[in-house]
């Protein structure tokens, strides 16, 4: 029989990939979206800043479900909200534009409800907490990875609105899926345990939350802007590569479109560091303090940004994800020290106002990306400030708790659903 916590991790990671996938692979399809419509890619992308907004700004209202009815029942109305909406932006009529960006604010409010409900579900219900997070951040690398390999080859076969389709159906089955796993009893939950050596005060969590609140925003744009960012640089600064591996298959018969590469370029940079998130919570989160953690990956983006701003081809690439490799890093050590220092009452609440201040950052990057590439017709000014951003980041992160407070959890078994 499957231990109770690992359905819950299955599920969860399941979950993190199809929500990254989905709410990040219009970055990708709006490529051809712009040939069959005729219309700007940029205005296009602008049709998607509602719905960041709603990935951010639902994640308190999800949080609170999340508390009230419990993190397995939410999880099945994301998995159906998303399904339904990527369903509802694959149907709409040529050129209505109201009408897609309607659809896409269902995907951006019900892929707000994962990280206020999934990630408290996986910390509370994990024997250990960095190989947990290890994995679900490798579930969550490889659906931001697949957000440029599915709709790139869904439209090669198919067409853009398979390209939304078909990841819709997908979610509308593992919810149900869901569904009948908590209807069995397999699958539930169990409240946060105290950290052993933690004495958790009312200063010591407004600290926490106080610092993290403005390293997450800061890091949000960053990561956003990467995401929404990366498949314009690369159509760039990676024309003459993609142009030679073109040329070298279409010697052979193989018709290739641009938007295929572009997608497998920007897959490549969640493959790596999701496999290099699950080697960090394996033998790096459990292991040293988080603060320390936290502020050498800051400092690290730094040269990540720069490179991606100034380098050409491959060297524009490695920036790319090494600026995802350490977000990678940074992410679940914010869930950790959230999750340790809000009590297991309110931890909806407490990953849905981190995600607010999160994923709020998204219509600023979205529309930081838009003016930047319309005024000066690349994105390398957009990265420098952001290189200048993270050394922000790398000084407020000193202002965190020390190592005083990284202590282990328990990890008593998981109830079953009730």
């Amino acid at each position: 029989m499957i231990d109770p916590g690992r359905r819950v991790l299955l599920f969860s990671s399941i979950g993190h990939a199809l929500m990254h996938m989905m709410t990040a692979f219009y970055a990708v399809i709006v490529l051809t979206l712009a040939a069959s419509w005729n219309l700007p890619a940029e205005d296009l992308l602008r049709l998607y800043a509602p719905a960041t907004i709603l990935l951010g700004v639902m994640s308190l209202p999800a949080g609170w479900a999340s508390d009230r009815f419990g993190a397995p029942a939410m999880m099945v109305v994301m998995f159906l909200g998303l399904g339904l909406s990527s369903i509802a932006c694959g149907l709409v009529p040529t050129g209505d534009t109201l009408a897609l960006s309607l659809a896409l604010c269902g995907i951006g409010a019900f892929g707000a409800f994962y990280h206020s409900v999934g990630i408290g579900w996986v910390i509370r219900t994990a024997k250990a907490q960095g190989h947990a997070m290890g994995v679900n951040g490798l579930w969550g690398s490889a659906g931001l990875a697949l957000y440029g390999i599915v709709p790139g080859v869904l439209i090669t076969l198919a067409s853009w609105r398979a390209a939304f389709i078909v990841p819709g159906i997908v979610c509308l089955v593992v919810g149900a899926i869901l569904w009948m796993q908590i209807r069995q009893g397999k699958v539930g939950d169990r409240p946060m345990p105290q950290a052993k050596g933690t004495h958790v005060g009312r200063r010591d969590f407004w600290r926490v939350f106080s610092v993290l609140s403005v390293t997450m925003a800061l890091e949000g744009v960053i990561w956003q802007a990467l995401m929404f960012g990366a498949a314009m640089v690369f159509e760039v600064k990676l024309a003459p590569e993609i142009s030679a591996l073109r040329g070298g298959l279409a010697s052979w018969g193989v018709a290739t479109q641009i938007v295929l590469w572009v997608g497998l370029a920007t897959s490549m940079i969640y493959v790596v560091s999701g496999v290099a998130q699950y080697a960090m919570g394996r033998r790096i989160i459990d292991r040293y303090p988080l603060k320390a953690t936290y502020v050498v990956a800051s400092a690290l983006q730094v040269i990540a940004m720069l490179a991606l701003a100034m380098g050409n081809g491959y060297v524009a690439l490695l920036g790319a994800i090494a600026s995802a490799v350490l977000s990678a890093a940074a992410g679940p050590i914010e869930n950790i020290l959230i999750a340790r220092y809000t009590p297991s009452r309110y931890h909806g609440l407490g990953f849905g106002a981190k995600f607010v201040v999160a994923f709020g950052a998204g219509p600023l990057a979205i529309l930081l990306i838009a003016w930047v590439r319309e005024t000066t017709g690349s994105l390398e000014l957009l990265f420098l400030g952001l290189a200048a951003t993270s050394v922000l980041i790398t000084l407020v992160a000193l202002l965190l708790p020390g190592s005083d407070r990284d202590a282990a959890l328990p990890a008593p078994r998981v109830a079953p659903a009730e």
